[in-house]
């Protein structure tokens, strides 16, 4: 700018001089010789302008890569002279028409309107994310996102399980580079940002009961960016659910019976869904459709009678799901012995629904069913100081094809013990491998109960054998 305003008064002072000078022809010959090195001049400028400040002696990469800032072929779009000549040893002769943020606010929208704001873009230094001039990768970003990303945040890839978007390096699948609405620079709060992805997670966000986890954000149990467990979980197994569920993690710690579920790979999402379900508690099945999916054989399809609980689709009246300090994850004591010495402290299960009296009188109208006239037989059979029978003796304490849910067979030993169990109205009778056949009767006490034979059974009139008594078969009597 400088040199051509001295070229100009050189040539006005030549002209003035040869207007003076009295030889015409003389004159005409300066002038043709001044202008053509004005021509010159100005050619040589524009070859300059051409190259700009990128030439093979001065910035010649500058401008060599895949992705131009468009502003970069016209320096002056951002630089000024500020003092000649160019280029000064030690001193800078141009400067930022304006410093950042304000210099790229001139052509981007300028920042700070929402709450959270990445810190590089706070501080105003786009710079450290971008190259102003040139790059070989997209958004003139100065290296490749993912490693650009780990310079300031090394420890989001120190995992053996890696997030899809982390591994790959794609931060901004997540995070907006600049600011946003939301903590962490995300680009959407709570679940409504995995669910962009997790889309068949949507479908779940219907059911009845939702985890309260994933309602406040997925990131309660995943770590966003990688973690040291399968699916992102940020701790292993129970031990994830017990950090929100120290009852249950304090339960097992000191129970003696665990659930085998719990203590699996799966653990507790061996019964419950760990996101949403239609069941209460978000199991996966409901009541004792979830159990039997694992004890398959506890309910047969000859059960005609099935115990309260279970016919009402529960089996945690009687068992806890998680632990207990009982046998077979019973919530109260109930003794596993076949003999058991009979105290009112017995049996603790199940008199929490059924009646101790049905043990308390040796004689009753009331209390039990399971009397000869008022002799109580339950009091007979239980309440014995040395060898009161166990009520598994005679009764499935989950199903039946008899009523009462009386067995057809328990094991004794070995042994599979046979009952041989017939109910009428009023009473019934048992020929069981433990003592002879008895019967009983509420109302007339040993009356035997009276059973219609099949017909083929029944002998023909005038054969043998008809009209007489069907001959009773003697058992042994166990000690």
């Amino acid at each position: 700018m400088a040199y051509s305003k001295t070229i100009s008064k050189n040539f006005l002072f030549f002209v003035i001089l040869i207007k003076r000078m009295a030889n015409r022809r003389l004159w005409l010959i300066s002038v043709l010789v001044v202008l053509a090195a004005l021509g010159l001049f100005v050619l040589k400028a524009k070859t300059a302008a051409a190259e700009g400040c990128v030439t093979a002696q001065c910035h010649a990469t500058l401008l060599k890569a895949k992705n131009v800032h468009p502003v970069a072929e016209s320096c002056d779009s951002c630089h000024q002279a500020q003092s000649t000549p160019h280029p000064q040893k030690n001193v800078k002769t141009f400067k930022l028409i304006q410093q950042p943020p304000e210099l790229c606010a001139m052509c981007h929208p300028p920042f700070g309107k929402k709450p959270h704001m990445h810190s590089p873009v706070k501080n105003g230094m786009c710079t450290t994310c971008h190259d102003p001039h040139a790059s070989d990768v997209s958004k003139l970003l100065v290296r490749p996102m993912r490693d650009l990303c780990l310079s300031c945040h090394p420890d989001k890839v120190d995992f053996p399980f890696l997030h899809g978007p982390t591994s790959a390096g794609d931060c901004t699948a997540c995070h907006n580079p600049h600011e946003s609405d939301n903590k962490s620079l995300v680009i959407k709060e709570g679940p409504d940002l995995c669910l962009t992805c997790h889309f068949d997670l949507q479908e779940e966000m219907k059911k009845k009961t939702v985890h309260p986890a994933l309602l406040s954000g997925c990131t309660s149990c995943h770590n966003p960016h990688g973690a040291q467990y399968k699916k992102l979980l940020s701790a292993e197994g129970k031990n994830l659910c017990f950090q929100c569920h120290p009852a249950i993690s304090e339960k097992i710690e000191k129970a003696k019976d665990v659930h085998a579920p719990v203590n699996s790979e799966k653990g507790c999402t061996s019964c419950h869904s760990p996101h949403a379900s239609d069941s209460d508690k978000l199991l996966l099945k409901t009541g004792k459709d979830l159990c039997l999916t694992c004890h398959k054989t506890l309910i047969t399809k000859k059960m005609t009678v099935l115990h309260a609980p279970i016919q009402n689709g529960m089996c945690t009246p009687c068992h806890d799901p998680h632990a207990s300090k009982q046998q077979k994850l019973l919530i109260k004591e109930f003794p596993t012995d076949i003999y058991v010495p009979y105290t009112d402290k017995q049996y603790e299960l199940c008199f929490s629904c059924h009646n101790r009296d049905m043990l308390r009188f040796p004689d009753t109208s009331f209390a039990t069913g399971f009397r000869d006239g008022e002799r109580n037989l339950h009091y007979v059979h239980v309440n014995k100081k040395d060898k009161g029978r166990n009520c598994i003796l005679c009764h499935n304490v989950h199903g039946s094809n008899n009523p009462r849910l009386i067995n057809d067979r328990v094991e004794f030993g070995k042994w599979q013990l046979p009952l041989k169990f017939v109910k009428t109205d009023t009473g019934g009778a048992c020929a069981p491998g433990c003592h002879k056949p008895y019967n009983y009767d509420r109302k007339t006490p040993g009356k035997a109960p009276e059973i219609a034979k099949p017909e083929a059974e029944k002998p023909e009139a005038g054969k043998p054998g008809a009209g007489k008594p069907a001959v009773k078969e003697k058992k042994s009597v166990l000690p």
